[in-house]
């Protein structure tokens, strides 16, 4: 498996673990999901297991910083890939928010962050 499919493989376990943590998530990037999706299969199950608990552990401290009602929310889901060269943009957005995931797969250093706007009603 070369660095490129790890990165893709992680991608799509941060998109699936970031996703469980909404009410509901409606994806608009099939054709990039699906692609991700294939990367994550192709992984062994004990990278699998790896790349998951890193987002799960990211996830529940996220949880702890935001507004108890943040995560329950529906949101629609849109995946940016850049190419090789660049994270994938995981964004999970509805009237209220946007949130823009990013991850970066590093072995036994991933790393995760992002950012968060909020739209000003008028």
């Amino acid at each position: 498996m070369n660095v490129t499919n790890n990165q893709t493989a992680f991608e799509y376990a941060l998109y699936m673990i970031a996703a469980s943590y909404f009410n509901k998530v409606t994806c608009n990037s099939l054709i990039n999901e699906k692609y991700m999706l294939l990367q994550y299969k192709e992984q062994k199950l004990d990278k699998q297991y790896q790349m998951e608990e890193t987002c799960i552990r990211y996830m529940d401290e996220l949880k702890k910083k935001f507004p108890k009602d943040f995560f329950q929310q529906n949101m629609n889901a849109k995946i940016r890939r850049h190419g090789k060269a660049v994270p994938t943009d995981i964004f999970f957005a509805n009237d209220q928010y946007v949130i823009r995931f990013r991850g970066i797969y590093a072995g036994r250093k991933p790393q995760i962050e992002y950012r968060l706007w909020m739209k000003i009603q008028s």
